[in-house]
């Protein structure tokens, strides 16, 4: 028998007992009993077992449970992630061909869902906050471009996004609706915003939320939901998924959702608001404590279980603080860029956690260095669209170096971090003022970009 390498490098991993801020949200913890031998319980589509796109039971009724936990009108099992909830809800309230307003700060599977329905994206962007990143998307841009497109089917935004910034889904959703249209939700890192905030984004008015229940919930890898408000109907959403999902989902992961919904209904609410209540408090010693800043509910409003450490004016930057905590700390971060530093925490999390990244942040080589504060963040340019997503996706493409890109057009995002927003998006001509964006604003260490092989 070979080494199985990858399974020794998990077992090795996990044996070093890191503190975990990163998805899954269990955390390599059990929130509840599964079997010793996994394998038992792996089953297919047979007598009693139910099949998932067909609204079968037993997993109807799971289904069912699920959606009252997560307050939701329906509730569909998926075990491809988010991406797969995603490209399920543009599908199902978006006709091939047509086209939809987006957050411009949209996760790569809407770019592929564009891609494999020949979509037309009217962005809408978001104001860069203070530090940099995207905030929140204003009622009037939205609006705007609801007027100067009258024929988008949809409007999606993200809420919350990787930093934790949280949308104003209620007045959003009352203006989709005073216009006719449905508000689809990337939700994917807030499984758990009911269980803190008291109502979820279908609650708040959203129509369709896609929420991996692997980010922030003890349930495994790749395990997700797609929440609605019932505006589209629950047997639409059973024929669309199977178009982008596989044919043989997996039992191990469908039971996952069931079973951290049920923990979620039972004590998992209180451990999540135990995880909001240290967030909170972290939020306030970090700054007093150590060299680091923080990003605050001012001024826009946070998921209460993301922390987002600002490193600007420190002796770091959010790369070299993510390998150190790594390396030296045994502490591992969901992300990092530039000047900040990502963690998820979750009801799974362990005060012991919390301390020795406190311990960490507090060493004294660590330090402020009294920089340059940071500049106002510059709004993106806005570029012209020149081919359709689909196009730019599927046409031949090569790599060129950044100064050689002007005139062309991009075929694949640009996305620096800061903002996590993509400055040119696939289809959109390159022109100059974007180079000089990602140099000067962006302070980008990226080199190559992908244009179309024209």
């Amino acid at each position: 028998m070979s080494e199985a390498t990858l399974y020794q490098a998990l077992r090795k991993r996990a044996a070093q007992k890191a503190a975990r801020f990163h998805m899954p949200g269990h955390k390599g913890r059990a929130a509840y009993d599964l079997p010793s031998n996994l394998f038992s319980i792996d089953y297919t589509e047979i007598e009693g077992t139910g099949n998932l796109y067909e609204g079968d039971e037993p997993i109807l009724s799971a289904e069912r449970h699920a959606a009252a936990v997560l307050g939701a009108a329906d509730c569909l099992f998926l075990t491809g992630g988010s991406t797969l909830a995603l490209q399920t809800a543009i599908a199902a309230a978006v006709p091939a061909g047509g086209s939809l307003i987006v957050d411009r700060n949209c996760h790569k599977a809407v770019t592929h869902a564009m891609a494999l329905l020949d979509l037309t994206p009217h962005f809408v962007f978001p104001q860069p906050l203070p530090t940099g990143i995207p905030g929140q998307l204003s009622c009037a841009g939205i609006e705007r471009a609801l007027r100067e497109h009258p024929e988008a089917s949809a409007v999606l935004v993200t809420s919350p996004n990787y930093y934790g910034v949280l949308q104003d889904i209620p007045a959003l959703a009352d203006l989709c609706h005073r216009y006719g249209k449905p508000l689809i939700v990337d939700c994917a890192h807030g499984a758990h915003l009911k269980a803190v905030c008291g109502r979820s984004v279908i609650e708040q008015g959203a129509d369709l939320a896609a929420v991996s229940t692997h980010k922030t919930l003890p349930a495994l890898g790749q395990s997700a939901v797609l929440l609605s408000s019932g505006r589209i109907p629950f047997d639409t959403l059973l024929r669309t998924a199977p178009v982008f999902g596989t044919s043989s989902p997996s039992y191990l992961l469908l039971s996952s959702i069931d079973l951290a919904c049920s923990w979620l209904e039972d004590e998992g609410t209180q451990a999540y608001r135990s995880c909001a209540d240290t967030v909170r408090t972290l939020r306030e010693r970090i700054p007093q404590c150590t060299p680091f800043g923080v990003l605050t509910d001012d001024p826009a409003p946070l998921d209460p279980c993301r922390l987002t450490v600002c490193c600007r004016g420190t002796n770091v930057t959010g790369h070299e603080l993510n390998a150190i905590l790594s390396r030296e700390f045994g502490i591992d971060a969901e992300m990092a860029d530039e000047h900040h530093l990502v963690l998820i925490c979750s009801g799974m999390d362990q005060p012991r956690d919390y301390a020795r990244l406190m311990g960490a942040l507090k060493h004294p080589r660590f330090h402020r260095t009294g920089g340059v504060p940071a500049s106002e963040p510059k709004p993106l340019p806005s570029p012209e669209r020149v081919c359709s997503v689909r196009h730019a996706q599927f046409a031949p493409f090569r790599e060129v170096p950044l100064e050689q890109a002007v005139g062309r057009i991009c075929a694949r995002p640009v996305t620096p971090y800061p903002p996590g927003v993509p400055v040119i998006y696939p289809g959109e001509r390159i022109d100059q003022v974007h180079i000089e964006f990602l140099i000067r604003e962006c302070y980008t260490k990226l080199s190559i970009v992908c244009i179309i092989d024209e």
